[in-house]
């Protein structure tokens, strides 16, 4: 094959997995405004399930409730995530690598192992299933994201500037304020990011913690789907991809990049004018 050729295959490939990542969002988008509850043809428009979601419909209920769970689990995630990733800088090399194993296993550890053995741990201490053993369920599996990214945020930046500034006579107080947190920010707000989407999302762990009678979005979801479809789902769909746009559009208007959030191009904060 020439590599005129080549070129052309690998772009074909591209153009696939595209279509196959899009296409099923854009159907989704279009089936909320069709009349036919299963999306069947003919492709008949309307707006009535997304007045039926907005008036006598049980999931944006189940959605808000789902977005303030998952804004205090980031919260939670971040603040510690970002203590233990300062915490580790402070070890020797070897020993920061093995505790930051131990604390990276929970992602390798299957979310189903991780939520019966809460469940069981958490019924032996007379906790059971509530919201607090669901949110300190969740915050286990999202903290050791915030810490991988926090933590790869600390081993990019130059520490030059720190000894220069503890030599000049600053606290370590202001020092963490004025220079190490603005330094380390764009992993914050990755691992925010990444914590908010996984615990929005995370069905397992929700699954196995919520209170009993009580419907965090993903089970809604998966209760409703086992009773009988309704296309208002498909209207709240919509909605969650329309606010995901936003999001990263107004990421991208801050100055931020997949690279210099997720540290895959080197980035190290918002670009500045003119980059």
């Amino acid at each position: 094959m020439t590599s005129k050729g080549f070129r052309r295959v690998m772009v074909l490939c591209l153009w696939i997995v595209l279509a196959f990542m899009y296409i099923p969002i854009i159907a989704i988008i279009g089936m909320s405004f069709n009349a036919t509850s299963y999306g069947r043809f003919p492709y008949v428009f309307t707006l009535d399930w997304y007045k039926t979601l907005f008036s006598t419909s049980n999931l944006l209920p189940a959605a808000l409730f789902s977005l303030r769970f998952a804004l205090y689990v980031t919260i939670a995630a971040v603040i510690l995530g970002t203590l233990c990733s300062f915490g580790l800088q402070y070890f020797a090399p070897k020993a920061a690598k093995r505790f930051n194993f131990v604390l990276q296993l929970p992602i390798i550890i299957p979310w189903l192992v991780t939520a019966i053995s809460l469940l069981l741990l958490f019924s032996f201490v007379g906790a059971g299933r509530g919201y607090v053993t669901m949110f300190f369920g969740n915050l286990i599996v999202v903290l050791p994201y915030v810490v991988l990214l926090v933590n790869g945020r600390f081993e990019e930046m130059d520490r030059t500037p720190e000894s220069a500034a503890r030599l000049l006579g600053a606290s370590s107080t202001r020092v963490f304020f004025d220079i190490t947190l603005p330094a380390i920010f764009p992993g914050m707000m990755a691992g925010g990011i990444m914590a908010m989407i996984m615990c929005f999302n995370n069905f397992v762990i929700q699954y196995y913690l919520v209170p009993v009678g009580a419907n965090t979005l993903p089970t809604l979801v998966f209760t409703r789907i086992r009773s009988g479809y309704q296309a208002d789902l498909n209207a709240l769909s919509a909605i969650i991809v329309l606010a995901a746009i936003i999001l990263v559009i107004v990421i991208s208007k801050l100055g931020f990049s997949a690279g210099s959030l997720f540290g895959m191009g080197g980035g190290s904060g918002p670009k500045k004018k003119g980059d």
